[in-house]
Order: structure tokens, then sequence, then C-alpha cells
């Protein structure tokens, strides 16, 4: 083969290549692909980063109230940890003549508590004398940590403003304490606190 004959081939050769360079598209992610595997990547961190044990137990711990008084269906029923006097009052089905302004809706229920739901018509200077009506009754020297109150929680040993307000702000957040173990997850409150806060407060 002669030199001009090579040159010929190594020009065409050069030529293809251009061509196949120039109007031959390469490989290349999309926009949308490029946007959305960041999201995903983030949401699958979020969702490894969450601990959704505790979460669960909240929902599935079930207590015990017994409704009365100005209500269709009074009788014992089964409600979620968290759930609130309002719910109870629903559940039960409250007559035309009962005063649910007497109660306070959104306090928590307690496990054992029995929610009288008052008349119109009844004497609330006797039901004051009487003692209140929706409240469980919580054995001597010990506290509720699902019900107990920021001034309540004050009166404790070992318990100041910074850590009965984590308390107050932990049961807004989450819902409420599914067991007495779960105070450990409040900051401030270490083994040792725990240990000496047994004697003044439980998880019903």
């Amino acid at each position: 083969m002669t030199i001009p004959r090579l040159q010929q081939f190594a020009t065409l050769a050069v030529v293809l290549l251009l061509l196949v360079v120039l109007f031959v598209p390469l490989p290349s992610c999309s926009n949308e692909a490029l946007v959305e595997k960041p999201a995903i990547v983030k949401q699958e961190q979020e969702a490894q980063a969450e601990d959704p044990s505790t979460n669960d137990l909240l929902r599935a711990k079930k207590i015990m109230v017994d409704i009365k008084g100005a209500v269709k269906r009074p009788g014992p029923y089964s409600f979620r940890l968290g759930d609130r006097v309002q719910d109870a009052v629903k559940r039960a089905e409250a007559t035309p003549a009962a005063d649910v302004n007497q109660l306070n809706l959104a306090a928590r229920l307690i496990d054992g508590q029995e929610v009288v739901v008052p008349t119109k018509k009844q004497d609330r200077v006797k039901k004051k004398s009487a003692g209140p009506v929706d409240q469980a009754e919580i054995p001597k020297g010990l506290l509720d940590l699902n019900a107990a109150t920021e001034e309540q929680l004050l009166e404790v040993p070992g318990i100041g403003p910074a850590k009965a307000s984590a308390i107050i702000q932990y049961r807004e957040e989450k819902g409420g304490f599914a067991t007495y173990d779960h105070l450990g997850d409040v900051k401030g409150f270490g083994p040792k606190t725990l240990e000496n806060l047994k004697a003044y407060l439980i998880v019903y």
C-alpha cells in the first residue's frame, strides 16, 4: 500500500472520529435525577435517625377510665395514654342536660380515673366541697408523671424549676411517659436521680 493511500485512510478515520464525537450523545444524568437523589438520601437518613420504639410504646399503652354522670353510655372505657377528658366525654356521649364547661376538657386521662359529667342544674358549690371529680386518686406521696402540674413537681425533693419544666416539655412533645424509666430520656435525669425519685413519682 502506497503512502498516499495510507494518508487517505488516516484522513477518513479522523473524519469519522470527529463525526462520532460531535453527533453521538454521551450518556448523562437528567436534571430530575440530580435533584431527587439528594432528597431521597436525606429522607432515608432522617428515617434511620428516628427511634420509633418510644412512640410505639406510648401509643400501645392502654388505660381504663370510668365515665359517669350526664352521659348516654356510662361505664368503663379503654383509652390510649395521652388521651384527654374531652375524648372521654365524646366516647360516652354527653346528654343535653350535661354541663361540660364544668370539666377541664384538656386534662389528661389517668388510669383508674373516674370522670363524672355534671348537669347544668348541679350545685357547683357542693361539687367543689366534695373535691374534684375529674382527677384520679393517686397514692399519697406519689405523683403521676403524666398528670402532675409544674407546681406539684416543684414540691418533689430534687426537682427544681428547670427539671419540672423539662418534664412538662417532654410530655407535650412525646404525649406522655410510657414507663417511669422514660424519665431518663429527659435532660438532667440520670440513673442516680431516677433511683432517688422512685419514692415520689410513678407512671400509671
